[in-house]
Order: structure tokens, then C-alpha cells, then sequence
């Protein structure tokens, strides 16, 4: 069953949803958890918070993150993950409480109090403030991309030559099987078969390891949906579906 119709379910008070919901996205909880830990290391000594804490807040944000998920927008739930567990971290940590203490919020605005386009429609003030924290999540993501795109070149590298470009051919200029066999000088077939033949070579210990420190955010982001990382190591079609992903996000 995919995260939003757990979601979905859960909403409605199905704990057997909500338990197999956290379950099965404790990686990417992990992942996003460990990432605000990293970065505020010193916070969490000085408030007394360790690891063994945070594991124990996983639950808490799932829970969350169904109250406040509308399936209705299209946002995929693990996307909308990061935001219930930055809330939760924060609460942890006492950034939350310390900002309360200093905001004058009996005189501001409700950043819910919905504002009147010209065309009529309306929209809440708080969709329309700026986000300070944008930048640098942008620059993160620039840099996460280029590691990993990085990555990727070394494994297709390891390739035999004919095998890598076809894969190129195939998932970087998304090129048909008869216009990568009119690249490579063959037939439509034998481009297939390079492919495959360089598809199941990326399986090999030795990409897994390279690649293993990505997988989190790749899961996070559904190019693993329905397929697990195993099957990376036993076949299938989740290299297709990751290349596939990389270049929807401009990678490739």
C-alpha cells in the first residue's frame, strides 16, 4: 500500500495504518532526522537531547504529518515528511519555545488570514511570505545533486564502453533503442541488449557501496516506490526508475 493511502486511512483513526505508515518510512525519517542533527549538534548537547531521543520523537512526526497531510494537493507524502519532522525537532531542541518567548504574536498578523488577488481569488498571507531558509535549502540540493550525479559518471565509467553509452543514449538524451543503435553503429536489438547487459553491471557490490549513501533521499523522493532497496541487488527495473527519476529532476 503506497504512503498516501496509509495516509488517507490514517487520518480517518486506523492505528494499523499509522503503525505500518511509520514503519515503513523510518529510513527517510531517519534520513531527515539525522541531517537536523548534524546540523545542530551543539543544540542538542546543551539541551540534553541525544540520538536515543530523537528515534523515539519518529512516531510523533508521522503522527503529525497525518494531521496536517492533505492528499487533495498532490504532494507526495515523504516530501511533506520533512516539514511535521522539522517541526518536531525543533520542539525537541527548544527553538520553537525560545522564538515564542521573543515573538510579539498577540500583534501580528495570522499568517492564515486569507489576502484578495485582483482576480478575486484568495490566498493565505502565509503561502505568499517568503521563505528565508529557501536559499540555502536550494544550494543543499544543488550540491546533493552534483555529488550524486558525480557518483552516477563513475559507475557508468566502470562500464564497458559500448554498454555505458548506450545507457546514456537511452536515459540521459532519451533516445529511442533505433536511435541509440544508429549512435553506436548496430541495430536496435544489440542496443537493448547493451543496455541490459550495463543496466545489471550497475548492480555490481562495488556501485552499491558508492551509491548506498544516496538511497535515502532517492526512496524519500519515490524513484524506489513499490520496489525496495534489495531490489537494486537482486534486479528488476529500479535503475530505470531512478535514472528515469534523476532526470525528471534535471540531473542528467
Amino acid at each position: 500500500m503506497t504512503n498516501e493511502e496509509l495516509a488517507a486511512r490514517a487520518k480517518t483513526g486506523d492505528r494499523d495504518a499509522l503503525a505500518q505508515l511509520w514503519e515503513q518510512n523510518r529510513g527517510v525519517l531517519a534520513s531527515i532526522f539525522r541531517e537536523l542533527a548534524r546540523k545542530a549538534g551543539a543544540r542538542m548537547a546543551a539541551m540534553g537531547v541525544t540520538w536515543e531521543d530523537v528515534e523515539q520523537s519518529f512516531f510523533l512526526a508521522v503522527a503529525l504529518a497525518v494531521r496536517l497531510y492533505e492528499p487533495e494537493r498532490g504532494v507526495l507524502f515523504a516530501s511533506f515528511l520533512k516539514y511535521p519532522v522539522r517541526q518536531v525537532f525543533f520542539d525537541m531542541v527548544g527553538w520553537r519555545t525560545e522564538r515564542q518567548k521573543h515573538d510579539p504574536l498577540g500583534k501580528s498578523v495570522s499568517l492564515d488570514e486569507p489576502v484578495r488577488g485582483e482576480d478575486g481569488s484568495e490566498t493565505a498571507r502565509g503561502e505568499l511570505v517568503p521563505d528565508p531558509t529557501d536559499a540555502y535549502e536550494d544550494a543543499e540540493e544543488q550540491f546533493y545533486i552534483e555529488q550524486l550525479h558525480a557518483a552516477l559518471d563513475k559507475c557508468l565509467d566502470a562500464l564497458e564502453q559500448e554498454q555505458a553509452a548506450a545507457i546514456r543514449y537511452r536515459y540521459y538524451d532519451g533516445l529511442t533503442l533505433a536511435e541509440a543503435g544508429d549512435r553506436l553503429g548496430c541495430n536496435a536489438e544489440y542496443a537493448r541488449k547493451l543496455e541490459y547487459k550495463g543496466l545489471r553491471r550497475l548492480r555490481s557490490p562495488q556501485n552499491i557501496r558508492r551509491l548506498e549513501q544516496y538511497r535515502e533521499q532517492i526512496v524519500s523522493e519515490g524513484a524506489y516506490h513499490g520496489t525496495g532497496w534489495a531490489a537494486w541487488n537482486s534486479g528488476g527495473s529500479v535503475e530505470e526508475r531512478t535514472i528515469i527519476r534523476l532526470e525528471g529532476k534535471g540531473l542528467l
